[in-house]
């Protein structure tokens, strides 16, 4: 493969471990990290959406991360045109890109290319996908098959994130993934191919650590930082349905009790994690790896092009 056409990335589970790992990987490489996630977006939310702090970031430049309004609805389709040019920027200064985050979502769409989705707003697929991310995936798939059954048949049982994709297209469109997908041209970004390095941990201590991350934030000012936000944000907005703030804004509506608000943000967070264990199942063509491995590092120093 001719040289600058795979841009690596580097995905997992929310807690797993991605950030020290880049941080270490920077030591070596002089890589830019292009942010593979939805919610670190968001200007002002920097505790809650686990942003690297200043001194991760002064290790290596991070792009798409505290940029946006916590009013705004960013989605697939902006992001990858933020991705078309951030990853452009980097190249065109010599850096080394590589993806890192947990929104499979993004991930897929830049190896697939962005499905267009008629007569939608960003806010409408919003609210759809808010309804659904709470589901189970059997009531997804149930879902699924009413509505599209062409699709049903299509999707593994296991592929969640494919089966709400598609149960998500036909509630904003009234049109099947099918019928769309029939219609319309793929739309690949640049031709570049995406290896996914998967990172994971026994679902027991990963358990343990978004426990552990939960009750640090929480003593970080994770409160405060949600109040704050909330005195220039609608408690509606997009920013704010993030997993943690959603319970923060709950209890200070008095509709969650004190003692009950971490156990609610670490079960919330638990279950997206599943979610996205599930997903990146499908997404780990450069295998799947303990963040603890010695040996992960040095392959992702050869994979980036960096001195070993």
């Amino acid at each position: 493969m001719a040289p600058g056409t795979a841009c690596p990335a580097l995905v997992g589970p929310t807690a797993v471990g991605k950030t020290a790992l880049v941080t270490a990987l920077a030591r070596r490489v002089p890589l830019e990290v292009i942010s593979l996630d939805s919610r670190q977006v968001y200007h002002g939310l920097r505790i809650g959406t686990a942003q690297p702090t200043s001194a991760e970031r002064a290790v290596c430049p991070h792009h798409l991360i505290d940029f946006l309004s916590p009013r705004a609805t960013y989605d697939a389709q902006r992001f990858r045109a933020d991705f078309v040019r951030v990853h452009g920027e980097i190249t065109a200064r010599g850096g080394v890109p590589i993806l890192v985050g947990g929104t499979g979502l993004y991930l897929t769409g830049l190896r697939e290319g962005f499905m267009t989705i008629p007569g939608h707003s960003p806010a409408s697929l919003a609210a759809v996908r808010a309804e659904l991310e709470p589901l189970p995936a059997d009531e997804i798939r149930r879902r699924l098959a009413a509505a599209d059954p062409a699709s049903h048949a299509r999707i593994h049982p296991n592929d969640r994130y494919r089966s709400q994709r598609a149960l998500e297209i036909f509630l904003v469109s009234g049109r099947t993934m099918t019928d769309l997908t029939a219609s319309q041209e793929p739309d690949p970004a640049l031709g570049l191919t995406f290896p996914a390095f998967v990172l994971a941990r026994p679902v027991p201590d990963l358990d343990a650590r978004i426990a552990a991350r939960t009750a640090a934030m929480l003593g970080s000012g994770w409160i405060e930082e949600t109040e704050a936000a909330l005195t220039a944000h609608a408690d509606d907005s997009p920013g704010l349905q993030t997993i943690g703030y959603r319970e923060i804004v709950a209890w200070k509506r008095g509709e969650l009790a004190r003692d009950d608000l971490a156990p609610a943000i670490v079960l919330a967070t638990r279950q997206y994690a599943k979610r996205q264990r599930t997903m990146f199942r499908h997404l780990a063509r450069e295998g799947t790896w303990s963040p603890d491995d010695p040996a992960l590092l040095g392959r992702l120093v050869a994979r980036l092009g960096g001195s070993t």
